[in-house]
């Protein structure tokens, strides 16, 4: 049986007043073409396939044209929401998607209820498919229980989801391709750099060690940066997101999974990159460098470009964007006179080893100015304010 993962689409992503709606599109399409071109018996979507939890028409339109084109080619789907969609709309936009072969799942639902889906493939092979959707802390670890100990709290809702995978392993069986997809963050993943902030702290985190070992694939989403989780007793992988989604990403080469499976045999992991995303890309020059090869930049992708000089430069934001319409955020960075002080350099390598974005280092002072953590709506304003101050 052949199988393709693939995860966090955001599909209607307004980043920087840019709609991704265009490049979303392509890479959509390129994937359907893999799809068929290959022959994949299944597909399996780990969540965010929207940006929002309530989508603009033109991103409900390309995910819907997307999975008509798949039932139009019997290439059954399995479909789980992630922290960005709504999950009553998903289970909803479920009943009329059965009818192309698409299984959506919105909410964590007990096995014969639709959290366990048997599903017959082109091979001839059946595929065992048991789903977790995103749930909140407050699904697995009781109001009380949250507002108690701190720690108590974290360490049940890691205990929750191994028994919840636990529960729907158990649907498992030895002549079948047994798969288990979640979306969720598993302890030890390296962040993208751009996910939701708030749902995204070590606090909460499964332990991948835990993983039903029954499973002989597990498809993961939620984190954007691709990786495979090496602490897991099976093969478990991160798709990560099909666009460089900001410039925390900037850098990230971008693939889906495909697994080669056997009932009771061991999975074959390959990597394909997506085709038809636009490279997010830092580039630092002087302003005679941007005026010879600015043709060469306007067509590099999406650009935060550091203009290196040793003074002001007026209106510098304006003069940069007449050459490069792909300029989404321009900085000044001074040019260095002579060699840099030791004390800077050990600043500079101690910021750099210490690896914290801005609202981990928000989180710190809070702790220690108040004594607690800020709350997860303070986090999240101080993520907004400072993208939006970065812009």
């Amino acid at each position: 049986m052949r199988i393709v993962h693939s995860a966090d689409w955001h599909v209607g992503r307004l980043w920087k007043s840019i709609s991704r709606l265009d490049e979303t599109a392509r890479v959509l399409d390129s994937l359907s073409e893999f799809l068929e071109r290959e022959k994949i018996d299944l597909l399996l979507v780990a969540g965010d396939v929207f940006d929002t939890n309530n989508p603009g028409a033109d991103a409900e339109q390309l995910v819907f044209q997307f999975f008509r084109r798949l039932g139009e080619k019997k290439i059954p789907a399995v479909v789980i929401a992630g922290n960005h969609d709504s999950p009553g709309r998903m289970d909803a936009y479920g009943t009329l998607a059965d009818l192309a072969g698409v299984h959506l799942i919105g909410r964590p639902r007990l096995a014969e209820n639709g959290g366990v889906i048997e599903l017959p493939t082109a091979c001839g092979e059946k595929a065992v498919v048991a789903s977790l959707p995103f749930a909140a802390p407050g699904v697995f670890v009781a109001n009380l229980e949250l507002g108690g100990d701190a720690s108590n709290a974290r360490s049940l809702y890691a205990e929750k989801f191994q028994q919840a995978a636990a529960y729907l392993a158990r649907s498992f069986r030895p002549d079948s391709v047994n798969l288990f997809m979640a979306h969720s963050h598993l302890e030890g993943a390296l962040l993208g750099n751009s996910e939701r902030q708030v749902h995204l702290g070590e606090e909460w985190t499964a332990k991948p060690q835990t993983l039903p070992e029954q499973a002989q694939y597990v498809a993961l989403g939620h984190i954007h940066r691709p990786q495979r989780m090496d602490k897991a007793p099976i093969p478990t992988e991160y798709a990560g997101s099909i666009l460089q989604l900001d410039f925390g990403e900037a850098g990230q080469a971008k693939h889906f999974v495909v697994v080669d499976v056997q009932p009771g045999r061991e999975a074959k992991i390959d990597h394909v990159p997506y085709q038809g995303g636009r490279a997010l890309l830092d580039l630092k020059v002087t302003l005679p460098e941007l005026e010879a090869r600015h043709e060469e930049f306007q067509a590099a992708g999406w650009l935060r470009v550091s203009v290196v000089h040793d003074e002001p430069v007026p209106d510098l934001a304006r003069k940069v964007r007449q050459q490069l319409g792909n300029a989404l955020v321009v900085r000044l960075e001074p040019a260095v006179l002579g060699p840099p002080r030791e004390a800077d350099v050990a600043e500079d390598m101690a910021r750099a080893l210490s690896r914290k974005r801005p609202v981990e280092m928000y989180r710190d002072f809070h702790e220690r100015q108040y004594q607690r953590l800020p709350e997860a709506a303070v986090e999240e304003a101080f993520q907004k304010l400072y993208e939006e101050c970065e812009d």
